[in-house]
């Protein structure tokens, strides 16, 4: 037989199940188009109450992704009288669906309510187990008669700094008829609520007390009003007033001041500080007045920070400490903090630039230490970038695209949420979408992460593809961390603004990670994130049309907005992106509040001291980025201009 028609009848099986397989495409697309429709259908059947063709229709769904949605749906209507083994079976089955837990905690409810104690225990379970529906469990533990069990569990659950659910009232009342409830106990839960601006519980509380209540009145008006510390005599201990009872009182009332007024929680300070407060109580002291006498760069916090947390226990204090040296200009102290500091803090590449550049700070003559900054160099974050620069080497992007397991791959597509997650992506309900491929992902090793963020980028879903891949702790691959995504009218925007797109790529990718309907809490809207009086202003003053807020969504018209919005910014802070950024981030009226009668300063020391954390993190990851852009269109990017090394 010649070897070419040997080769044929060999291949001839897959070439007749390629060929059946894609005849069968336009077959599968029109059956899942008519799912859809059919899908919507039944929506719209349950919402009418036409039960009988939503029961037709959700049969004839059995192989569609989302058709367990249409038997969730159909059980929360009929929550209240549905059978027990009807949604046993459906949780055992779509358990995994990201909303069923809500379902599930509803039903919960309604066990607890039957007293059907047998099941309620058999399905609780840490995620679900919430104080409205513990109460009555630990209340049936305690008929049950395992006593002493019950009220270790309703101490607890009564001890806490706020109110309870109503559901819980029959166990206390019962814990504290059996003589659970004590002064010390009470006590506590009054600090308790006190720390969390509970006061009308607190004071509420303080006549729970059995003996006198005179020193708990005198915790919540303290408390409430910490500038009373400033009576002396009314604050020593005593008889009436023991010592640990004092320093409690001392050390609620000085954070929630400190949190208030600094200034006048460190002038009360040298009059209290001799009272016997634990480590714990010490560092929260710290917190709550050092860090913020640091984030005001007042020098007094070097004093208080360094008295109360002298071995560096608490990571927040220790850096605040060492910015509030840069910031003072105590060079020596920059180096003998970072010297002292916990390891895991020193060695971090933040820690390792300061303790370079405090040596050129403190002695001129120290030189440009070129080839130390070049061991920095190869860090591929803001430091690393600043280092290269130092040393004169090139910024190490490192870009790695990643390695993807075939058999992860396989894994996660056929994972059920991540199908669901698919076919609510193409019909265009990203926010469903979204829920499906975040709670599949909870389950996936660091390979199917991996996958699963590779999946998304083929997609264009961005934002789930960069969330991903920062899941797996996989920080090379800078085609999924950073994609071109919407360049021609990034591009073309910038261009029209005069600004480089580098800024607006970073600007955008560190705002949404380019989620086109990205919402944030405080109402910011779209892949720029803006807010809608911004946006509507910045429609009016650039003449873009602008119809309503929802039109902020569009990614070209955000993209037209935020672009303009930002050239605003640039435009006021003289063409200094270090300042533009961070307004755009924190406002302009914040930035000029932090600049205002300030001296000249270097660049890199104004951000590491910016008051703020998330806008420090948000400027130093927008300079980052952009070098990275940078790389990514071609153009030569610097971490920061010429014109952008000093703030003033």
């Amino acid at each position: 037989m010649p070897r070419l028609i040997k080769r044929y009848l060999t291949r001839l099986p897959r070439l007749l199940c390629a060929a059946f397989l894609l005849s069968s495409l336009p077959a599968q697309a029109d059956r899942l188009s008519e799912q859809r429709v059919q899908y919507d259908q039944a929506q719209r059947a349950l919402a009418t109450g036409d039960l009988s063709r939503f029961e037709t229709l959700k049969t004839g769904l059995a192989d569609y992704p989302l058709q367990p949605y249409l038997t969730l749906a159909s059980l929360r209507k009929r929550l209240d009288y549905a059978p027990h083994q009807e949604i046993e079976q459906f949780l055992t089955a779509h358990g995994d669906l990201p909303t069923a837990g809500s379902l599930k905690q509803s039903w919960l409810k309604r066990l607890t309510e039957e007293q059907d104690w047998q099941r309620l225990r058999r399905h609780v379970d840490t995620e679900t187990l919430t104080a409205e529906l513990e109460c009555p469990l630990v209340m049936h533990t305690w008929n049950e008669g395992k006593v002493e069990q019950a009220r270790q569990r309703a101490e607890a659950l009564w001890t806490v700094g706020q109110s309870q659910p109503d559901a819980c009232d029959p166990l206390f009342e019962r814990w504290i008829a059996a003589g659970g409830l004590t002064d010390d106990i009470v006590w506590e839960r009054i600090r308790l609520a006190l720390l969390h601006r509970q006061d009308g519980l607190a004071k509420y509380l303080t006549r729970q007390m059995s003996g006198s209540s005179v020193l708990a009145e005198r915790f919540v008006a303290t408390a409430s009003d910490p500038r009373l510390l400033s009576q002396f005599s009314r604050y020593q201990p005593s008889a009436s007033q023991p010592l640990e009872k004092l320093t409690d009182m001392v050390t609620v009332s000085l954070r929630r001041l400190g949190r208030d007024d600094t200034n006048a929680a460190l002038a009360l300070w040298p009059h209290y500080q001799h009272l016997p407060f634990t480590d714990e109580e010490r560092l929260a002291l710290t917190r709550d007045i050092g860090v913020r006498l640091a984030r005001r760069y007042q020098p007094e916090g070097l004093v208080f920070m360094a008295a109360n947390d002298p071995h560096m226990q608490d990571d927040t204090v220790t850096e605040w400490r060492g910015r509030l040296a840069l910031r003072t200009g105590h060079w020596h102290s920059v180096q003998d903090l970072i010297t002292n500091m916990p390891e895991h803090l020193r060695e971090q590449s933040r820690w390792r630039y300061w303790s370079l550049r405090s040596r050129q700070l403190s002695d001129t003559d120290t030189g440009d230490l070129q080839s130390e900054y070049a061991q920095l160099a190869g860090e591929r974050d803001f430091y690393g970038f600043l280092a290269a620069e130092r040393s004169r080497q090139p910024y190490a992007t490192n870009h790695q695209p990643v390695p993807i397991d075939p058999r992860a791959a396989a894994r996660v597509q056929n994972t059920a949420g991540i199908i669901r997650a698919r076919e609510f992506f193409a019909r265009g309900e990203h926010v469903n979408a979204r829920r499906e491929w975040y709670h599949a992902e909870r389950l996936f090793s660091r390979e199917e992460l991996i996958a699963q963020a590779s999946l998304a980028r083929q997609m264009d879903w961005y934002f789930p593809a960069i969330r991903g891949i920062s899941k797996a702790q996989h920080w090379d691959d800078l085609d999924i961390r950073f994609p071109l995504a919407y360049r021609e009218p990034i591009v073309e925007q910038a261009r029209l603004r005069q600004l480089n797109s580098t800024w607006v790529y970073a600007i955008t990718r560190q705002e949404s990670g380019f989620m086109t309907d990205a919402r944030s809490h405080a109402g910011a809207l779209g892949l720029m994130q803006l807010m809608p009086a911004t946006a509507r202003e910045t429609a009016r003053r650039y003449n873009i049309p602008l119809g309503n807020t929802h039109e902020v969504l569009v990614p070209e018209r955000n993209i037209a907005l935020g672009t303009a919005y930002l050239s605003q910014l640039y435009g006021q802070f003289h063409g200094n992106r270090v300042l533009a950024s961070a307004a755009y981030n924190a406002g302009p009226g914040r930035v000029r509040q932090w600049t205002r009668d300030m001296p000249a300063l270097p660049s890199d020391i104004w951000i590491e001291t910016i008051p703020f954390d998330e806008t420090r993190a948000y400027v130093q990851a927008v300079l980052t980025y952009g070098v990275i852009y940078g790389e990514k269109l071609g153009i030569q990017q610097s971490v920061m201009e010429p014109n952008e090394r000093y703030v003033e």
